[in-house]
């Protein structure tokens, strides 16, 4: 009856509906896998229905569900031998069913002792609908019964989203409605059941669709703007009586929720808690797509304009003007106190509206300069959003979109793309703001050391392991360069693998300067990375990603390697880049190392190390070994002429 009803209501989907949702149904031979597919399918069951072992793929068409996507119904077998198919199912599966017999405690026992253990081995991460079956043809006798019977199991394992009675007489349509529901309006996302709260990104989404939805900046939520998110998400306003009693609620429920003006922040949450457990997920949802979230929590791909930073692979991604005068005003709103110094605290409510802090995490946790209680200053903050603008644009405008909320342009037109750089190497000369430096060289060079200086870190000698790229950024000013003098310098630690291999061309190509870090007091570090330099600049030069490129003479605290300055000299002389620069990051002598970094962004053209590329060497390679087989095979011609010649003379005498 219940697809009926909906078919009725013109409750159905359409032609070229989405892919279907896939239901695996499993459980122990006997607890009606099969009869509650063929009853929901039939929307009917008769008992002498001849039942088959099992039923191919049964396809619930989009019109039979409130939400117009269909279902693909999987039945399973009960035979020990095709244990295997059964695995391979519910690794497909977006939702699984999973049956026992009311009437034979055994069954519920093999979920708690087979079934469930074997999903979490299985590492199964989607919804669990228990269906406590029975054959009965009483509509009502059983409901309170399975509850109970399903206590304990539901408190062990929560990734069980409800239990259901069902028998082939009734219920049995709800059960795979539930399980379509349960893929398409996910709980999990929204809902902590272990703490029976709001899960961290469903609040910090919420935040974001209650601060839209106020009238101002004074963040009250009065009873319009509660109209106008109820009329965007469900297509009808509240009534006055329903908008009255939801107040009532609140200040029933959660007095602090509630003031004269309008609902607060926490009477807003606690409405949406509220609609979770009295099971009004799907109107949950309504709301979150409404403002743009996908099942992730995250903002859906037609968010973000991904069309503002489409670019080539010599091509960046920077923050325009505008943005930047938008952060530096929401940076110096929240430093109350004009200390430029935003702590950890501040950060987080900053982004409070984003799904996460990304700064949290690597490659952002650690890569700028912080104050003593782990603050950032103005320039560091700046520092990060240019980073996280450069590596991950799609992240950086998501974290936009999301805290920005009274921007008053389009934020498509916050980042703008960066000339080519083989454009800039052509105009010799280059308006990047954002500088990317790729640092390379062998282990115990000095490169974690030098990163660690760059953003005021204390000296530590290379403690990284090799295991991950490390970035540090930072602000550095530089009068030699054109325009702006202080531009975003960003240091990337690259690490070649033991068996040499380089990172792939796309990867060189955003390289603006490559450095070569040696030990200086290490010869066979000083060749290793002579070494790296011919192969990363070869290898760039054959993709057409040609960068300038600087060694650096590292630990010139040491005592250097025997005759090094004049070989290493020698060395860079002969390819055509500058003489190395001597650093010593245990000191904090630099040799304006920075400003030349940003120096030689600014000449493309220059100091590009002379260098053949492979592809010529190849080809030359390739053409002296066709003049050799030219040469021998002319040579065997004249040998053959001159001996026909001599065997010709002999037989005339």
């Amino acid at each position: 009856m219940i697809f009926k009803m909906m078919r009725m209501i013109g409750l159905g989907g359409s032609p070229g509906s989405p892919k279907p949702v896939r239901i695996v149904v499993v459980g122990e031979k006997g607890t009606g896998k099969t009869s509650l597919i063929i009853a929901a399918s039939n929307e009917s069951f008769h008992p002498h229905t001849n039942i088959p072992p099992l039923l191919r793929y049964t396809t619930f068409p989009s019109e039979w569900f409130f939400d117009p996507v269909p279902a693909t119904i999987v039945d399973t077998s009960s035979r020990p031998e095709d244990r295997g198919k059964v695995v391979k199912e519910v690794k497909e599966a977006d939702t699984i069913v999973l049956t026992f017999s009311v009437d034979r405690p055994e069954t519920l026992e093999r979920l708690g002792d087979y079934w469930l253990p074997l999903f979490r081995q299985l590492e199964v991460r989607v919804p669990i609908i228990v269906a406590g079956h029975t054959v009965t043809n009483n509509e009502y006798g059983f409901h309170f019964g399975v509850e109970l019977m399903t206590t304990s199991i539901r408190e062990q394992y929560l990734e069980i989203e409800t239990c259901f009675d069902c028998s082939p007489y009734h219920v049995a349509g709800r059960v795979f409605l539930y399980a379509q529901q349960a893929v398409i309006h996910p709980i999990a996302p929204l809902y902590d059941p272990e703490t029976s709260s709001l899960t961290p990104r469903c609040v910090a989404a919420l935040t974001r669709v209650y601060v839209l939805s106020t009238s101002d900046q004074g963040l009250i939520l009065n009873e319009a703007g509660l109209n106008n998110i109820q009329a965007r998400c469900c297509c009808r306003p509240l009534t006055p009586s329903e908008s009255r009693g939801l107040i009532a609620l609140v200040k029933e429920r959660s007095p602090s929720g509630v003031d004269k003006n309008g609902i607060r922040i926490d009477g807003f949450l606690f409405i949406i808690t509220y609609l979770l457990e009295q099971g009004r997920i799907r109107k949950v949802w309504n709301i979150l797509r409404k403002f743009g979230y996908n099942n992730e929590l995250r903002l859906a791909d037609d968010m973000i304009p991904y069309s503002s930073f489409k670019r080539m692979p010599d091509q960046s991604v920077e923050l325009t003007d505008d943005a930047i005068s938008y952060l530096s005003a929401m940076y110096k709103n929240w430093d109350e106190d004009n200390g430029n110094n935003l702590g950890p605290q501040m950060i987080g409510i900053i982004f409070q509206t984003s799904p996460e802090n990304p700064w949290n995490d690597a490659p952002y946790k650690d890569a700028t300069e912080k104050t003593d209680d782990g603050g950032l200053t103005l320039e560091a903050f700046l520092s990060l959003w240019s980073l996280m603008t450069l590596i991950d644009p799609a992240r950086s405008l998501e974290c936009l979109i999301c805290i920005c909320i009274w921007y008053k342009h389009d934020l498509s037109s916050a980042v703008r793309v960066t000339r080519r750089r083989v454009l800039d190497r052509k105009e010799k000369n280059s308006e990047r703001r954002v500088v990317q430096c790729f640092v390379f060289g062998p282990k115990n060079a000095g490169k974690t050391a030098l990163l660690n200086q760059f953003i005021g870190r204390p000296f530590d000698d290379d403690n990284n392991n090799g295991s991950e790229e490390l970035y540090a950024v930072n602000m550095v000013e530089n009068d030699d360069v054109t325009g702006d003098t202080k531009k975003t310098l960003v240091l990337k630690e690259l690490h070649i693998q033991e068996d040499g291999l380089l990172p792939s061309n796309e990867a060189l190509a955003a390289c603006d300067v490559a450095i070569f870090v040696y030990d200086s007091s290490n010869e066979s570090s000083w060749k290793r990375a002579t070494d790296l330099l011919v192969e990363v600049a070869t290898t760039s030069q054959d993709a057409g990603f040609e960068f300038p490129c600087l060694m650096v003479a590292a630990k010139s605290d040491l005592d250097s390697f025997q005759d090094a300055i004049q070989k290493t000299t020698r060395a860079t002389q002969d390819i055509g880049i500058e003489a190395p620069t001597l650093i010593s990051s245990k000191l904090g002598d630099f040799d304006n190392l920075f400003q030349k970094i940003l120096t030689a962004s600014e000449h493309p053209h220059l100091g590009i190390p002379e260098i053949e590329s492979k592809k010529k060497r190849t080809r030359k390679y390739v053409f002296k070994r066709s003049l050799l087989v030219v040469s021998i095979g002319t040579g065997a011609v004249i040998v053959g002429l001159a001996s026909f010649r001599l065997y010709a003379a002999r037989k005339q005498n």
